[in-house]
Formats: structure tokens, sequence, C-alpha cells
């Protein structure tokens, strides 16, 4: 009885650990084949994609294979799972990281990769995405990818609002971006139609809403916290009306029903958002859909759109370093990133010549004007305001910006409150 109940006990420990562990067997020849675990966050959507990549490297190399293992749920939740399994000291070799990668770096979670990629020519890839912490390169870049402005085509025929224009340097003004959600706004209760989401997260939310009316959560070194600012009132206070005034869901309501499945089923007419949505959004056929440029504040000189840029990482713990390098190495070349591109994955590829000879087949749903402007929409764009404990300021700010979005926190108090979380946030990451 103790002998089963001890083998029990280990089975679950296993489960819990989520049986990570690389393995190193042996080919036919002799040789050892080392087994990777990697563990990335992605919609069911967007595995055809990563699953492909793996499937590419696996095929071209006989001693070392990739085990793919697809976590759901939120970025979050990846990272609560992943500082779980570091702690465990059964962490995945290889992994997929946001912004909260200054998070893990900070904590000593990553492997330094730089002489894995000394001789990495990076001048063939997007400009300033290599990026290194006192000379240690923790990431490597695997996509860049920008928000726009997408939008229901039939939505705003049916109710008589013009398309949005397609010029960055001529983008709307909030003004003709809030009357575009009203008029598309019509019904009541589980039949209501939105005109736009508006999220309030300070990471995919408030941001591209804020820089483009001028303002901004820290100086560019940020060594000194900015927020404080009557364009971030004003930012603020024009989400928060877009909510209250019924143009856009409540986070209640896309708790319930997430603001991509409102869209794509008809009950939403605009969104800003990224190309990971391109996956499920190319699937609709009941609708005409496209996209264009952000819009600008009344305190803003041009729009400043997000760019996010995700991260191979090997997790410290591993002991395959070096061949978890050579995977990474792989799936930032071409062969990789152009099964991306045929996946609609990632935004345009990280590696210019990719880039350039895919441009045709990328955005496949999208029309050559459209392609034109995402391409564009670089630079017009900002990386994160990331900070090493990143994933901590969220929660935090977040209890804010839930208050405000319920209309029980008014915008000068909540600027008024965030103030100094953003101040502590970078002076515990000192």
């Amino acid at each position: 009885m103790k002998k089963m109940l001890f083998m029990l006990f280990t089975a679950f420990v296993m489960m819990l650990a989520g049986c990570s562990e690389s393995t190193v067997e042996q080919t036919p020849d002799g040789e050892d084949v080392v087994t990777l675990d990697m563990a990335i966050v992605a919609g069911t959507s967007e595995m055809p994609a990563w699953q492909g990549i793996v499937d590419a490297f696996n095929g071209s190399h006989e001693n070392i294979q990739v085990n793919l293992q697809r976590l759901p749920g939120s970025w979050d939740d990846y990272a609560q799972r992943m500082t779980t399994q570091i702690a465990a000291g059964d962490p995945p070799d290889i992994g997929r990281l946001n912004a909260t990668i200054k998070t893990f770096e900070d904590k000593g979670y990553l492997t330094d990769l730089t002489p894995y990629f000394e001789s990495l020519d990076t001048s063939l890839y997007t400009d300033g995405l290599f990026q290194s912490t006192d000379e240690h390169m923790y990431g490597v870049p695997i996509v860049s990818m920008t928000q726009v402005l997408f939008y229901n085509k039939d939505m705003f025929d049916e109710a008589g609002v013009a398309y949005p224009p397609m010029d960055w340097e001529d983008p709307w003004t909030w003004e003709e971006f809030a009357g575009a959600a009203e008029a598309l706004s019509s019904g009541s209760g589980g039949n209501r139609t939105y005109g736009v989401h508006a999220k309030t997260n300070i990471e995919s939310g408030i941001p591209t809403y804020l820089w483009s009316n001028g303002g901004s959560y820290f100086n560019d070194d940020m060594t000194e916290v900015t927020f404080d600012s009557p364009e971030a009132v004003e930012t603020l206070t024009f989400i928060q009306d877009l909510i209250i005034k019924g143009y856009a869901p409540t986070p209640a309501e896309t708790s319930t029903i997430p603001a991509s499945d409102m869209f794509t089923s008809g009950r939403l007419g605009m969104m800003i958002e990224g190309p990971w949505n391109f996956p499920s959004f190319s699937e609709i056929d009941s609708f005409e859909w496209g996209v264009a440029p952000i819009p600008v504040g009344p305190s803003g000189e041009k729009p400043i759109t997000t760019q996010f840029v995700d991260y191979w990482v090997a997790y410290e713990g591993s002991d395959h370093h070096e061949e978890a390098a050579e995977v990474i190495q792989f799936f930032i070349g071409a062969e990789a990133l152009g099964i991306l591109v045929d996946n609609n994955i990632g935004g345009v590829p990280i590696l210019k010549s990719v880039a350039e000879d895919k441009k045709e087949e990328l955005f496949s749903s999208l029309t050559d004007e459209e392609k034109d402007m995402i391409y564009e929409s670089y630079q017009y764009s900002r990386l994160t305001e990331a900070t090493t404990n990143f994933s901590e300021l969220q929660v935090l700010t977040q209890r804010v910006l839930d208050l405000l979005a319920l209309d029980e926190l008014g915008p000068e108090e909540a600027v008024k409150q965030l103030e100094p979380i953003f101040i502590e946030s970078i002076q515990t990451g000192e």
C-alpha cells in the first residue's frame, strides 16, 4: 500500500512540474539526440505557425528535437506558470516572452545568449530590435508588431459613416473617431452593437491614446515619471467617456465575451489591436473588414502607435543552453520567418530580406494600400514603456484603471493615484 501511495505521489509531482525536463536519447547510429521542451502562450489559431517552425527545425536537425507545448491563458498566466516551474527547478528549455522579459531578466531567470549570437549580423534585421543589458542579451526578437485600427466595413456602410483615412500624416482626430463610434452603436442589452473597444490597461490599451495625445508614462530614459499631466487627464477622460456613453463595452462585458469575439460576430465596429488577430479575422466571411491608422489626440502632433516585440529566451535551469541557442538561431532565419508569414503571424518580418520578399504574401486578407499602411506604421511607433517589475506594475495600475472604467473614479483622481505607482516602479527597479 505504501509503495502504491509513493508511486501515486511521484506521478502527481511530475504532473505539477509539467514534465518539462529535456531528454537525451540516441539515433540508430549511436549519436545523442537532445529533445528540448519549448513552452509558449498562444491562441489555437496561432498554433499552425508555431508548430510549423518547430516541424521545420525537427525535420532538418537530427541531433536536436523540439517538443512544443502550448499553454492556454494570458501572458500573465504564462509568466506565473514559468515563475513556478523555474522556482521548482523544472523550467522548459525555450520560452517566448513579451514585455515581461525585463522582469525575468532582473530576477536572473534567463540565460545570457550573447556568446551564441556574437557572429549574427543584426544589420540584416529591423533596426533597434536587438537590445542588451550591460552588454548581455537575454532575449532574441521573434516578431515586431504594431497596433492599427481594425474596422467592420459593413457596419460603416450601414451607418453611413465614411471609412477612416489611410494616411498616417492625416488620420482621424479623436472627435471624428468618437463620432464614428457613436454612429456605429445601437440596440440594447445582449443585442447591443458597440462602436469601439476601449481597453484600459497600461500595455496595449492606454499607451496608443496617451502617446498620440502628447503624453507618456516616463521620460525617454525611464528615470523620471511624466504621467501626471494635462495630456494624461485628457486621455483617461476620452477613454472613460467612450465606455460610460455606451460606445464601448464595459470590462465586465468583455470579460464574458472577448472583444475579438465581438468583432468577429459583427457586434463591434472598431478596435485598436495588433496583427495577432489576423489568423482568426482572416476566417471572417460574414462581413468585410479593413485596417487604418490610429487617431490622433487634441494635444498630440501625430499618431504614435505601440510596437510590441516578443522574444525567444532560454531559461536558466536547463542543461542545454547551446542547443537552445541553435534552435533560436533557426527560428529567426528566413525559413522559419517565412512560415510565420504564410500563417499570418507576427506582423512585418524582422529579417529585412523576408519582409521585402514576402510583402505580396504578407497580410493576405488586406489590400495593397492597407499593407503599405501597416509597413508605414513602424515609422509612427514606439516600444512599450516596460519596467523591470512590469508584471507587478500592470496589476497595481489595473486596480485603478478598473475603477475608472466603472465610472467610480474620475480621470484627475486616477492620474493622481497612478503617478506614485509609476514612481515606485522605477525606484524598485533601480
